[in-house]
């Protein structure tokens, strides 16, 4: 089908022509992989750099350590699952209350709370002298045990990632036809009937690529091991990568370690890509209209609501109070007179703003040129490659890989700085790219003819209409991207010194010294930082899109 310019028919094709901006594009990429093939490189050679074979006790080692990493992460991805199943239907159901947009509206901050913050939380809660201690001993209880193992590694995961879980499977429940919930009613059906047949063939959608996706996240956990695991009895991958690097410098076993993981990551990345498009990456829970149902507003079905959205916020929701409860005090005022927490302040914000601003435009530059190039008709293989790449190579892989590479040229604490804003820009660049691709690809197909019937093309179209029906996504991009980047642990604990620290580094310290007062302050400062960073850079390119459309 063509459409008509001064009586030609021209197809639709001829004005998406890739041009410099697919060649910025595909140049991004081959260097994107390049930097990650250079760090797998060096990865290989460490590892064969090893004097002969693993010993015994070695291989015993590698095998404890992969299998726990399995572990926990299937555990945590299937809790988490079944939280957010629970609290999905439930919300469902409750889709005109208040309660449960507002439960819903507040699930996003998981996403982008540090994770060092949302360990101190979880401490004050679930902790031996937290909250729930507290009320057992008021009840004449005895309070509960350490938090510290695997079962912490599990609550914290489902802290994170049930959120997450929960906003597509709303979104799931609310994509379902408004036809089909009138039938359901007309026939009277039970609430498992409707699950069986309306809700589930809804959800299975998502749930695969959704699974792999949080199975991955937890694969590659860091900060919550390291600060939560208790010792070399909860290790994953990930943290004996960083021990074997940092206090025992073996690169052999880093190097093995971190291949391993490699491997493993990649094959999730692979089954991520075929069991799923962008699915997972879905809306935020919006709920669509709503029919009561036979039996929704009995007492028992009430009940069991209510007592399951309580238990959501108990688990996802009052951590964070505790947060900010603890760290309002005495001790923020003692924690503002350290000189430390306003040099990592200030290297926590640049590195965050630097990061976050790279890691939009690069994923802006190159989701363009892929839209171009498929528009085109041509390849774009390379740019959904170097962008996937790094959903398999993790922050603690690449950080390894570049200090093995690195460190006979240069001196890599120098570079640290560097170092560390390449890693965070590299971490937030999938989830960036998430956000844009989409959105360019769909205004590609609503503005290609409209804009070649009127003759703007190029840097004027993006402009002119690009740019302006793209800026909620770009201050979205910024935002999230700032914020993982300001809360993050894991490159920062490869490079990190005294002479050079951000904030979650300053609290991992804080917390390592047992001074849990300072350590709940700081957590709230870092809360602070990272809320506003998020909700700056949001408003900012809401006004910016209100300026230009005035």
């Amino acid at each position: 089908m063509g459409w008509r310019v001064a009586g030609r028919a021209q197809p639709v094709t001829l004005w998406r022509r890739p041009g410099a901006i697919s060649a910025l594009g595909l140049a991004l990429a081959i260097g994107l992989l390049l930097l990650a093939g250079g760090a797998i490189a060096a990865l290989m050679m460490a590892a064969g750099a090893g004097s002969g074979g693993l010993s015994t006790q070695a291989a015993a080692y590698i095998r404890h350590v992969t299998l726990l990493t399995f572990l926990q992460a299937s555990l945590s991805a299937v809790l988490a699952l079944s939280v957010a199943i629970l609290v999905a239907r439930s919300c469902w159901r409750r889709a005109m209350e208040w309660r449960a947009r507002y439960l819903l509206l507040f699930s996003f901050l998981p996403v982008v709370l540090p994770t060092t913050v949302a360990a101190t939380g979880l401490i004050a809660v679930w902790g031996q002298s937290g909250f729930v201690s507290a009320m057992l001993t008021a009840a004449g209880m005895p309070p509960l045990r350490p938090i510290y193992g695997l079962g912490a590694v599990l609550l914290a995961h489902v802290f994170f990632n049930a959120p997450l879980m929960l906003r597509v499977l709303s979104g799931a429940l609310a994509g379902i036809p408004a036809a089909q919930w009138r039938l359901a009613a007309q026939w009277g059906l039970s609430d498992w009937q409707r699950f069986r047949q309306i809700e589930w063939p809804a959800l299975r959608r998502v749930i695969p690529g959704l699974l792999a996706l949080v199975f991955l996240l937890c694969f590659t956990s860091f900060s919550l091991v390291l600060m939560l695991g208790g010792g070399p009895s909860v290790t994953t991958l990930e943290v004996s990568i960083y021990t074997a690097l940092r206090f025992e410098f073996d690169m052999a076993l880093a190097g093995r370690l971190a291949l391993l993981q490699l491997v493993v990551c990649a094959v999730i990345v692979v089954l991520l890509t075929m069991v799923t498009g962008r699915s997972w990456s879905g809306g935020a829970g919006h709920a669509g209209r709503h029919v009561t149902q036979r039996g929704d507003q009995g007492l028992a079905a009430r009940l069991t609501d209510g007592v399951v959205i309580g238990g959501f916020v108990v688990l996802a929701v009052v951590p964070v109070a505790a947060v900010i409860w603890h760290g309002i005090g005495p001790h923020l005022g003692t924690i503002l007179a350290w000189p430390a927490l306003w040099q990592a302040t200030v290297t926590s914000l640049v590195i965050a703003i630097v990061s976050g601003g790279l890691a939009t435009g690069v994923a802006l530059v190159i989701a363009a040129a892929r839209t171009r190039r498929f528009g085109a008709g041509l390849a774009v293989w390379p740019l959904d490659l170097s962008i996937s790449l790094y959903l398999a190579v993790s922050a603690i892989v690449l950080g390894t890989g570049l200090f093995i590479l690195l460190r006979q040229v240069a001196d890599v604490f120098a570079l640290a700085p560097a170092l560390v804003v390449l890693g965070n820009m590299l971490v937030a660049l999938p989830f960036a790219y998430r956000v844009l691709e989409g959105r360019l690809s769909s205004l590609a197909t609503s503005h290609d003819r409209l804009c070649a019937s009127l003759g703007i093309r190029g840097w004027r179209r993006f402009r002119q209409v690009t740019l302006p029906a793209l800026f909620p996504e770009l201050g979205y991009a910024a935002g999230l991207s700032s914020a993982l980047s300001l809360g993050d642990l894991t490159i920062i604990a490869l490079f990190g010194s005294q002479q050079f620290q951000t904030l979650p580094w300053l609290l991992y310290q804080t917390m390592g010294r047992y001074r849990a007062a300072e350590a709940a302050a700081l957590a709230f400062w870092i809360l602070g930082l990272t809320l506003a960073t998020f909700a700056i850079c949001v408003l900012a390119a809401r006004l910016a899109g209100r300026r230009h459309h005035a």
